[in-house]
């Protein structure tokens, strides 16, 4: 049998683009006629140290079923397969349907184990003892050979295969030794080609472990970082009554005098008290460490430092994921050869699929061209407009001698439907073209929210309609709205305690937004002031969110003051954030608010802007700030939820596009409220941004 060798490409290696460099090495080679019987390596005799067993064996076209490679293997073992060679599954088509190891070759790593597809020289580990077995499936191949219409026994050609079972577990010395038979095969291409995939595969491997235990650190790291304590959190410390040791009666020792502070600090780790034959081992008493303390500003850098760490890590998987993806997918190569005629340049592409539709603006661009007489022009066009090729000098004009291309470019897309065109010129001035389609729909930006509705309190009056206003806002956004469920916190009576509005507010919902995403706040309870002198609003008050659990005798402990709202607000990197309050900070009566102690003060409103300093903070409240949000029986609602619900329904849409803003429903409900209440309430709206923000969409 005659192989088709004049199918054989030159092979350049270049310098143009790491992630495709990775992918490069798929390309299947075939082997010059000298090699066409011997095995893949030349296996020194004896074995070196590094190799347990070593089996050469060929797989031939015409042959069905898995042939027993005579490997054996055992549990923890590690081993590399190393194929070459073609099969033709059409013959009389003349090479139209010849295709190499990585699209026909499989193997079984036992008789009862699963199939796999040969993907190129990698590390495999072994799970379960047994023998390996190998066999080439027709099935396999592209679509441009239909393998229904040829018989088994009709195809020809062969692959030689390697299967390496190894001593060590250390990669390195893996690839040192397969770089070493390489280096004493130097007319073998292929095999030069397959050390080279096979140590991009395990740097991509060892990149992979590294970074995956790094972003493992980070994480301990972060959660370390997240619970240590801070002054503005930590409560007013309250006397803590010290645990008793209790001593049974039938061994209590007489007390002969009250111990002083000091020398309770000296009990002795262990006090034995016998009496007769019976010991009573009592434990002593240890002081308790104090928490860890650190500056709330401290902490947050070191948060932030941690968490784009992380996000940098994430990212670098990512990558390196997508190289080992694209490492074991890629028989572009091979396909396109395989049907471009001989006197025309071949061009393959990996990365991006024709059709495709991408959120993102930019999409990363891999192939290789080749030409076995040379390639004088290759050149990128988006849309028609020539691409700056990176790292690459001008490759538009390519050195006569030049024979493959292979070329990763990151593209940058327009939304819509964009062209990537990719053109070679042949040494002899013919050209081939191959043109991709692909759509930028953008990722329809996500909206977060938290709604919270609290009327029953634990230490002050209730509320009758606050968790009717925050139930059916939470309808609204994921009805109406259609905002995924996983999307949205509700807190409704005894669930809205302060530890958990911190942490969904400082934590959760900072570390689930984006710069483009849209973050909704709600609340629907209580608001209280707090006399504080070092306040910066010129009132001498502090405001404060009231929690379930909130205690009138320790606001500053157990509620959440509007200075921290503020810092929550810029810690979360959204760039559209709206707060939207149905409560009141007065202090007056048959409203949302509760004046904790002394009489009613004049409130400034200043805080409002406190809290809506930054990029795109804007805050809806029900009322200004020295009136009262009231709730009525009629409504069964809070009035400015109300109207609010009203507006966001249908009735604000003002310009009747389909959705409504936060000016169109601020303008809906500051002309209505003030109606319903005879002109004793009315809604503020503080902050700005750049461009509308859509707070809701009309069903």
């Amino acid at each position: 049998m005659k192989l088709r060798w004049e199918n054989r490409p030159q092979f350049f290696r270049g310098e143009l683009g790491v992630l495709f460099g990775l992918a490069a090495a798929m390309a299947i080679l075939f082997v010059h006629g000298d090699d066409a019987i011997s095995s893949v390596l030349k296996m020194p005799k004896p074995l070196p140290d590094i190799v347990r067993s070593y089996k050469s064996v060929f797989v031939y076209g015409g042959s069905s079923g898995m042939t027993n490679s005579g490997a054996q293997v055992n549990h923890g073992d590690y081993i590399t397969i190393l194929a070459k060679g073609t099969i033709d599954l059409a013959p009389p088509y003349r090479g139209a349907c010849v295709w190499g190891p990585k699209v026909l070759l499989s193997y079984e790593l036992s008789e009862k184990g699963s199939v796999q597809r040969y993907q190129g020289p990698e590390i495999i580990a072994i799970s379960r003892s047994g023998t390996v077995y190998l066999s080439y499936d027709p099935n396999l191949s592209p679509t441009i050979c239909n393998p229904v219409q040829y018989v088994t026994s009709n195809h020809t050609g062969f692959f030689s295969v390697d299967i390496i079972v190894w001593n060590t577990n250390d990669t390195n010395l893996m690839a040192k030794f397969l770089e070493e038979a390489s280096l004493s095969q130097p007319k073998d291409k292929e095999l030069k080609e397959m050390v080279q995939e096979f140590k991009k595969r395990q740097e991509i491997a060892v990149a992979l472990q590294k970074k995956s235990k790094e972003v493992e650190e980070i994480k301990k790291e972060l959660s370390i970082a997240e619970a240590q304590e801070t002054p503005a959190v930590k409560k007013e410390e309250k006397k803590v009554e010290e645990p008793k040791v209790v001593i049974p009666p039938s061994v209590k020792e007489p007390i002969s005098e009250a111990k002083t502070p000091e020398k309770e600090k000296q009990i002795p780790e262990q006090k034995v008290v016998k009496k007769g034959e019976e010991k009573v081992v009592v434990a002593a008493l240890k002081e308790k460490e104090p928490p860890v303390v650190v500056k709330e500003d401290d902490k947050e850098k070191k948060i932030g430092e941690l968490s784009e760490r992380l996000k940098k890590a994430m990212q670098t998987i990512k990558d390196l994921q997508e190289a080992k993806d694209l490492l074991a997918s890629l028989e572009s190569v091979e396909v396109e050869r395989s049907k471009q005629p001989k006197n025309l340049p071949m061009i393959a592409i990996g990365y991006p699929k024709d059709g495709i539709s991408v959120d993102s603006e930019y999409v990363n661009l891999y192939g290789v061209a080749e030409h076995e007489r040379g390639i004088s022009k290759f050149e990128i066009l988006l849309n028609n407009n020539p691409v700056g090729l990176r790292d690459q000098g001008d490759l538009q004009m390519v050195p006569k001698d030049r024979k493959r291309v292979e070329f990763s470019e990151k593209i940058r897309l327009r939304e819509g439907q964009n062209t990537i065109a990719v053109i070679v010129e042949g040494a002899e001035g013919l050209k081939t073209q191959k043109t991709l389609s692909i759509l930028l729909a953008k990722k329809r930006e996500e909206v977060y929210a938290v709604v919270i509705g609290i009327n029953k309190y634990k230490n002050f009056p209730s509320l009758k309609y606050a968790v009717n206003d925050a139930r059916e806002f939470y309808n609204y956004l994921t009805e109406v709205n259609q905002v995924p469920k996983d999307h949205v916190w509700l807190f409704l009576d005894e669930e809205a305690t302060l530890d958990k509005l911190r942490t969904t507010l400082g934590t959760s919902l900072r570390r689930s937004a984006g710069k483009d995403d849209t973050v909704i706040i709600f609340l629907a309870g209580h608001g209280a002031t707090e006399q504080d002198a070092s306040s910066p609003d010129g009132d001498g008050l502090e405001k404060y969110i009231l929690p379930h659990n909130a205690d009138p005798k320790d606001l500053y402990g157990s509620a959440i003051p509007m200075s921290e709202i503020a810092r929550i607000f810029q810690r979360i990197n959204s760039e559209r954030l709206v707060f939207i309050g149905d409560t009141c900070y007065s202090g007056g009566s048959g409203g949302r608010t509760i004046l904790v102690a002394g009489k009613r003060s004049n409130v400034s409103g200043a805080f409002l802007e406190r809290v809506t300093q930054g990029k795109g903070r804007v805050i809806l409240t029900a009322s200004d700030a020295n009136e009262v949000s009231a709730e009525k029986d009629e409504l069964k609602h809070g009035v400015f939820t109300y109207y609010l619900l009203e507006g966001l329904r249908g009735k604000a849409d003002f310009d009747k596009d389909g959705v409504v803003t936060v000016d169109e429903v601020y303008r809906y409900v500051s002309e209505k409220v003030p109606q319903a209440t005879g002109q004793d309430q009315h809604p503020v709206r503080k902050g700005e941004t750049t461009g509308q923000i859509v707070l809701g969409v009309v069903k």
